[in-house]
């Protein structure tokens, strides 16, 4: 709507007045489009900022397991340098009755320096991990001296097909979606623009010379609106076709990744509870047995020492494999939002 005051020309005596109210009315419910397209911006924001919460979520889940794990690591470390320790201890006592050669207490010495630098390393890494956990949530140093917690405790292993179901509900699908039905109201948006608006004045026109008043009416439609805008339409087209593509690309993709996740889960927890049950416990009985075989002079000392390494590289694939199924389980519940444990119950 416009007003219109028209003042006296230069040179002249006659002064002209006229007021009137003018208005456009738009065809093709563009303002439906605009209101649409605004709902599906707000929308795709408030799924941008779950799923930035979901990440970071898992970030900090990935963090404190990669600490957890380290912890785990030091310990199996200190478990290292107490048997080494205990080693070098009946070496040197064999040596000095001349039972075993010289040689036995010098690589019995050399496997105790070396386990103290492992351990030392680790401590150092896990420091630095605290540090970087810290980091997550905004923090200049470590707060806390230790971190707690169960690694070797999964969740259940849920199906494949109720993981996928879930996936498909996941954020970031969700996004694709939210954009794609933006795509759709943009599209919407430049289909409506191709109808002309119509723009209508009215009013009134008084001459102060002549005294007389007029009645003044006008009526504008813009020709050739569809073409000049089929362009547009065209490009929003294309962007909305794009759009579907994108997320069906996207939602394979994802399928692929969880299934990859979802089989490590299940081959590294098969893999913990196989080595904390049968293996270890086997290879600590072995251990003991070559102990006191060595002792006898029934071993020798290369065969003690492979029980050894073979005792403790278990348990490192121990932690190895706890910490990778953790990793796996964190993973999983991003991409499907949902708690692993809890997946079951959401599905039923």
């Amino acid at each position: 709507m416009g007003f219109i005051e028209r003042l006296p020309l230069a040179g002249t005596g006659n002064a002209e007045y006229a007021l009137s109210i003018s208005s456009v009315i738009e065809l093709g419910d563009k303002r439906k489009a605009r209101t649409a397209l605004a709902n599906t911006r707000y929308a795709r924001t408030a799924l941008e900022h779950k799923a930035a919460a979901l990440d970071l979520v898992a970030t900090v889940t990935q963090g404190f397991v990669s600490a957890l794990s380290l912890k785990h690591q030091i310990f199996v470390e200190e478990r290292a340098l107490a048997l080494t320790d205990e080693t070098l201890d009946v070496i040197s006592r064999l040596a000095r009755k001349g039972a075993v050669p010289e040689a036995d207490r010098l690589r019995a010495k050399a496997q105790q320096s070396q386990a103290e630098l492992n351990l030392a390393a680790l401590k150092a890494e896990y420091d630095a991990e605290r540090q970087s956990l810290a980091s997550l949530w905004g923090e200049p140093q470590a707060g806390f001296n230790d971190v707690e917690g169960n690694l070797f405790s999964f969740a259940n292993a849920t199906d494949f097909p109720s993981l996928r179901r879930r996936v498909e509900r996941s954020p970031e699908l969700a996004i694709l979606a939210s954009e794609r039905r933006m795509a759709e109201a943009e599209l919407a948006l430049a289909r409506s623009q191709s109808s002309a608006n119509i723009n209508w004045r009215l009013g009134v026109r008084h001459e102060q010379f002549s005294g007389d008043s007029a009645l003044t009416a006008s009526l504008e439609i813009p020709l050739f609106s569809a073409a000049r805008n089929r362009g547009e339409e065209k490009a929003a087209h294309a962007e909305f076709n794009s759009q579907s593509y994108r997320r069906e690309d996207r939602e394979l993709k994802l399928g692929a990744r969880l299934y990859r996740a979802w089989q490590a889960f299940q081959q590294n927890q098969l893999a913990a509870k196989t080595l904390q049950t049968r293996i270890i416990p086997t290879l600590e009985s072995a251990q003991s047995q070559t102990r006191r075989a060595y002792e006898q002079g029934r071993y020798r000392y290369t065969d003690w020492l492979a029980v050894q390494n073979e005792l403790l590289d278990a348990r490192r694939r121990l932690i190895h494999a706890a910490t990778a199924a953790l990793h796996n389980q964190t993973l999983i519940e991003q991409l499907t939002a949902t708690p692993l444990a809890e997946e079951a119950s959401h599905d039923d």
